[in-house]
């Protein structure tokens, strides 16, 4: 298809031209590493004997196999590193759009029904991105929780399509389009 890339291609990250640009589009292949852990839990091990007491368990500890690597960290600390490397080429005058499956930043999984599955959804690395590489927006979509949130005046847009039962809960079109760019004013702004 002309003008497809692959998601794992190598190479340079594309760019937006046009309102609300330039900014380059940044694809992350980071995963989790079990560090967003509910109040109080104190190691990975703590952290996934919470969830199971809360029988809250997500099908990635069946199922997502880390190989090559020895664990689901070290997979995604390679990801993260490797995220890093091409993060630092870009021009750093340049806005950014971080496009990742998990969010950035911890504080969106505070809305979860069981905080204990926060374990699954990120890493604390990841944690200052939006400032270090000049996000104009951050999106993701793991948590199925379609909303706009703001950490240190930087937008960021959970995009979830999710499952019917919750675009009944949420409210909204499932195929409602959202606007990444230009960014709209933050609320109270």
């Amino acid at each position: 298809m002309p003008g497809h890339r692959s998601p794992h291609a190598r190479g340079p990250v594309p760019g937006l031209e046009g309102e609300g640009g330039p900014a380059t589009v940044v694809p992350l292949f980071v995963l989790y590493d079990y560090t967003f852990r509910p109040d109080g839990a104190r190691s990975k091990d703590e952290a996934l004997a919470r969830a199971r007491a809360a029988h809250v368990m997500a099908v990635d500890e069946r199922l997502l196999h880390p190989d090559p690597h020895p664990t689901r960290e070290a997979w995604c600390h390679a990801r993260v590193a490797e995220s890093e490397r091409r993060l630092a080429e870009l021009d750093p005058g340049m806005s950014t759009v971080l496009a990742a499956h998990f969010p950035l930043v911890r504080e969106p999984t505070l809305v979860l029904r069981h905080p204990e599955f926060a374990i699954w959804c990120g890493t604390e690395r990841t944690a200052d991105w939006h400032l270090r590489y000049n996000a104009s927006a951050a999106v993701y979509g793991h948590l199925h929780i379609p909303r706009t949130t703001w950490y240190d005046g930087v937008r960021f847009e959970e995009v979830s399509v999710g499952y019917p039962r919750e675009w009944r809960a949420w409210g909204r079109d499932p195929g409602e389009l959202r606007h990444i760019l230009p960014a709209p004013p933050e609320e109270g702004s």
